[in-house]
Parts: structure tokens; C-alpha cells; sequence
């Protein structure tokens, strides 16, 4: 073999063992920082998990930032800083484990980059996500009878804006500036705050009038319990339009033009 040949060949070799071996100690980090709370496979039951499987994390992580660089950087950041504000992850899952516990002295800057490159590169894996797709699929196209109803009077047509930016948050045609994101911050947290202290209420109270009423309640009876529904899904649409406007006055017209595209 040509001297050159060898030293590319060997130069080869030697750059594919470093990978592979960076991915298996990005592994073995993962196993004894994180794996104690993520699974990493399917679980049978979900009631006794104690945090999101990692496939799960990931697929929301991978969602919202397009690039491995963003999505790395946002799991160093959440993971050392987490806050309600800045979860991916819907409502109903913070309800159920928790608000993560950040982990700073449990692991490194450093350690958290190998282990979020090697969960990123790793998970939902390409079967997961072509299942997943599949499932997601069969969800619209057979829509859930079980579905919570509303608790905004204007129930489509007004933009979820927090969400909505979240999902978008590092967008570089977006172009979010330092000082825009720190406004938006606060007024996603007054939001959901203000949501989450009526919606209890609202979900509450249509439970209660669903039931009396299949039990054969009187229209009489039930009325003033309606008209307190109208009154707090009134508050949360109110919620709702404050969002929007404050939001609005935050971004600049090209960028709302960009979002509403």
C-alpha cells in the first residue's frame, strides 16, 4: 500500500475509533447522570416514571430547534436553569412529574454538551419518529372523543403566540433580539400563570354541569353554574387577547408578518 494511502487509511481509522468512542463515553454519561429518571426504551408503565422517556424529550426538543447546535445549547441551559417558562413540554407533563430539579453540581457544562450531542444524534430513533408520524396521523384523522373542550370562549381563528414563538424561538430569519425575548419571557409566564389559576375552575365546573345534567338536573338549577362558566372562560379569553396585543407590541411588523405566514 502506497505510504499515502496508509496514512489517509490509518488517519480514517483512527477519526472513526475517536467517534465511536466519544459516543460511547457520551453514553456511559448519560447512564449514570441522567438514566435514572429517562429511560431510554418504551416503557410499559408510564405511572411509574419518574420524569418524560428521553425519545419523548428529544422529539419535543428536536421540534422546537432545528439544529443540533440550538438544541444542545437549550438542554445545557435548561438542565442547569430550569424554569416553567422555558419547557417544551405541554402543561398537563409538568403537572404529573414536576418541574426538573436543576442539576448543577450533578454534572458539568462540559459533560451536559457530550450527553446532549449524544441524545440528540441518538434519539427519537428513525423508527420511533416514522412510528410516531404514523400515530400522529391516525390522531387527526380520527380525532379523540375524549378531548378536553375549551376553556377560551373564542376556541380557534386567535394564535397561541407563546407557543407559538417557543416553537420558533431561535429562528434565524425570526431574528428575536436579546431584550425581545426577555419581554416575551414575561409575558409567556403572566400568561400561563393567569391561564393556569382559571382553568382548574373552568375544567371543574364543566364536569360538574356535564354530570348534573346527564343526571337530569333541572335547566332552572344548572343556569347559575352556566352563566359562571361564561364569566371564567370570559377571563381566560380575556388572558388570551392580552397575550396577543402585548406580543404584538414586542415584535416588529416583518416579524409578525413571518410568524403569520
Amino acid at each position: 500500500m502506497p505510504y499515502k494511502k496508509l496514512i489517509f487509511t490509518t488517519t480514517l481509522l483512527c477519526l472513526s475509533f475517536g467517534s465511536a468512542l466519544a459516543q460511547e463515553n457520551a453514553q456511559a454519561l448519560f447512564a449514570s447522570k441522567c438514566a435514572s429518571c429517562h429511560v431510554t426504551t418504551p416503557p410499559a408503565d408510564f405511572s411509574k416514571l419518574t420524569a418524560p422517556p428521553i425519545m419523548g424529550v428529544m422529539r419535543h426538543v428536536k421540534m422546537h430547534h432545528k439544529s443540533k447546535e440550538a438544541a444542545v445549547a437549550f438542554i445545557v441551559d435548561y438542565t442547569l436553569n430550569p424554569q416553567e417558562e422555558k419547557a417544551l413540554c405541554t402543561t398537563d407533563k409538568i403537572k404529573h412529574f414536576g418541574l426538573m430539579p436543576s442539576q448543577r453540581g450533578n454534572v458539568t457544562q462540559e459533560e451536559l454538551q457530550r450527553i446532549a450531542g449524544w441524545m440528540y444524534d441518538n434519539f427519537p430513533a428513525a423508527s420511533s419518529s416514522k412510528k410516531q408520524c404514523g400515530t400522529q396521523q391516525a390522531r387527526q384523522a380520527t380525532p379523540s372523543p375524549k378531548a378536553a373542550p375549551s376553556q377560551f370562549l373564542i376556541a380557534s381563528g386567535m394564535p397561541h403566540m407563546t407557543k407559538l414563538l417557543m416553537q420558533q424561538w431561535d429562528d434565524s430569519t425570526l431574528a428575536l433580539t436579546p431584550d425581545q425575548k426577555k419581554k416575551l419571557l414575561r409575558v409567556r409566564q403572566q400568561t400561563m400563570q393567569a391561564v393556569k389559576r382559571i382553568t382548574p375552575r373552568i375544567r371543574g365546573l364543566q364536569k360538574t354541569i356535564i354530570h348534573k345534567t346527564m343526571a337530569g338536573e333541572s335547566p332552572n338549577t344548572l343556569e347559575p353554574m352556566v352563566k359562571k362558566l361564561g364569566q371564567l372562560k370570559a377571563q381566560a379569553t380575556n388572558v388570551h387577547v392580552q397575550c396577543i396585543y402585548d406580543t404584538k407590541n414586542i415584535l416588529t411588523e416583518k416579524q409578525m408578518a413571518y410568524l403569520s405566514r
